[in-house]
C-alpha cells in the first residue's frame, strides 16, 4: 500500500511552499503547501539545521577549484521562521524565497527515501563538512552538487526569461539524487571506476527525481489527467527537469538502448559528462518501464483495464508510437475509476522506491556493473513478493540490451 507523506507530517512537521514542478508550466505556477519531517519549531534562519543550511550570497561566482565550501562572503538577509517555526509564510516574490524552496526541496527528497531506507541518508563528506550548504543563486547555467553543497544558477525558458534553478524541483531532486547515491552506495577510486557506474549515477538520480515528485499529491493528479491513465503517453512525469512546455533536460519514457550510447567499455576518464547522461538514459528507461509494468499489474488485478489493453499499450511504446495508439478504451477506463487509477500509481511508486533503496544499498561503487544491480534488484523482489516479477524485470532489461550477464 502506498503511503502520504503530508498525512504522516502535518501533525508535527513543519510547512513549506513548494514547486511540484517548474513553475514556467502554467499548471504548476503556483506552489503547493507540503509538509516536511523536520518538527515544527526545529529550524533555524536561513533555513538550516543540524544537517544543511540555506544561504543566498552576494556576487558569488561558482565552486572550482579556486573555492570549495563553505562559502564566507558577504550574503542576502536570511529567512526567518514564522508562526509556530514554519515557513509557508514565505511566499515566491519574497528574495527569502529561492533559499526557503531549496531547503524545502531537498528535506522533501530526503523525507521520500529515508521512508525506503528506513534510516537516515548520512552524508558521505561529513567527516569534514557536518551540514550541507546550499547555495540559492550564482550566475551559471546550471547546478551541481558537490562536496559539502550544492548550488544553483540559473537557465533561460523559450522566451528568453532566466528562471532559477532553484525553484525546479526536478533539478534539485535529480541533484540531492547525486549525494544520496555518494552516500548509499559509496565512492569508488580512480582505479576502481567505471563508465557504467558513471551513467547509473546519472540514472539513479534522474529516477530519484521522478519518483520524489510522484509524492506531490497536485503532480499525481496531473500526470493521471493529461495522459488518462495511460503512463507511456508524453507527460510531466517522464519529462525529466523541465524547462519550458516544450523542453527538458532528459526523458524517463524513452526508446534507447545500450548500443545507442558509448560503449560501457570505454574508459571512464575518455567519457565526456554528455556522453555520461546518454549512457544512463537506457537505464532510466527500463526503471519507468518496471514502474508501468507494476502500475499495469495494478490495474488487471483491479479489473478496470483488461490484459489485452495492458499489452496493447506497451508494445505501441516500445515501437514509439505511444502518442499514436489507440487508447479510447484506456480513457473511458480512467474516467470510470479515476480513484483506482490513482492508487495503483502510488503504489507502483513506492513498489519501486522500496525495491531501488534496497538494492542501493546492497551495491559496491568499485568495479561497478550493470549486471550486478540487475541481479541484486531481482533478489530484493524477490526477498519482497516472491518470483512475481522477476521476468518482467529482466524483459524491461533486456529490451534495453542491459544483460544481467553483462560484465562491463
Amino acid at each position: 500500500m502506498s503511503f502520504s507523506l503530508n498525512d504522516f507530517y502535518r501533525p508535527g512537521g513543519t510547512r513549506f511552499r513548494l514547486y511540484a514542478q517548474s513553475p514556467v508550466l502554467p499548471d504548476f505556477s503556483e506552489p503547493e503547501i507540503v509538509w516536511v519531517s523536520s518538527p515544527a519549531g526545529s529550524l533555524g534562519p536561513g533555513p538550516s539545521d543540524f544537517r544543511m543550511f540555506a544561504v543566498q550570497p552576494i556576487d558569488k561566482k561558482p565552486y572550482g577549484d579556486d573555492a570549495q565550501s563553505p562559502y564566507r562572503g558577504p550574503r542576502e538577509a536570511p529567512a526567518m521562521p514564522g508562526h509556530g517555526g514554519h515557513f509557508d509564510h514565505i511566499a515566491p516574490g519574497d528574495p527569502a524565497y529561492p533559499c526557503v524552496h531549496m531547503f524545502g526541496s531537498v528535506r522533501r527528497v530526503l523525507d521520500v527515501w529515508e521512508t525506503y531506507l528506513g534510516g537516515p541518508v548520512h552524508w558521505h563528506f561529513n567527516i569534514t563538512h557536518p551540514r550541507l550548504e546550499l547555495i540559492a543563486h550564482v550566475p551559471w547555467d546550471n547546478a551541481h552538487f558537490g562536496w559539502g553543497f550544492m548550488e544553483c544558477g540559473e537557465g533561460a525558458d523559450d522566451k528568453g526569461v532566466q528562471r532559477p534553478f532553484a525553484l525546479n524541483f526536478d533539478i534539485l531532486a535529480h541533484e540531492t539524487g547525486h549525494g544520496m547515491i555518494f552516500s548509499i552506495v559509496g565512492m569508488p577510486t580512480p582505479e576502481t571506476l567505471t563508465t557504467s557506474y558513471r551513467g547509473f549515477h546519472e540514472s539513479a538520480s534522474d529516477c530519484v527525481a521522478m519518483i520524489s515528485a510522484l509524492h506531490f499529491d497536485r503532480f499525481v493528479d496531473h500526470v493521471l489527467r493529461v495522459c488518462q491513465g495511460n503512463l507511456y503517453v508524453e507527460n510531466e512525469m517522464n519529462r525529466i527537469g523541465e524547462l519550458s512546455k516544450t523542453r527538458q533536460i532528459r526523458k524517463a519514457s524513452n526508446a534507447l538502448k545500450l548500443s545507442d550510447v558509448i560503449s560501457v567499455d570505454t574508459p571512464s576518464k575518455d567519457v565526456t559528462g554528455k556522453q555520461v547522461h546518454q549512457l544512463g538514459q537506457p537505464h532510466t528507461g527500463a526503471i519507468f518501464d518496471i514502474m508501468v509494468e507494476f502500475y499495469l499489474d495494478r490495474l488487471v488485478s483491479s479489473r478496470v483495464v483488461s490484459r489485452e489493453m495492458a499489452d496493447h499499450q506497451r508494445e505501441a511504446a516500445r515501437q514509439g508510437r505511444a502518442d499514436k495508439a489507440d487508447c479510447g478504451r484506456f480513457a473511458d477506463a480512467f474516467a470510470r475509476e479515476p480513484e483506482v487509477f490513482r492508487h495503483a500509481l502510488c503504489d507502483a511508486r513506492d513498489m519501486l522506491g522500496l525495491r531501488l533503496a534496497e538494492t542501493w544499498r546492497r551495491l559496491t561503487p568499485h568495479d561497478f556493473v550493470f549486471g550486478k544491480e540487475i541481479a541484486t534488484l531481482l533478489k530484493v523482489d524477490a526477498e519482497l513478493s516472491g518470483n512475481r516479477h522477476r521476468q518482467m524485470i529482466l524483459d524491461c532489461f533486456e529490451w534495453r540490451e542491459i544483460s544481467i550477464s553483462l560484465s562491463r
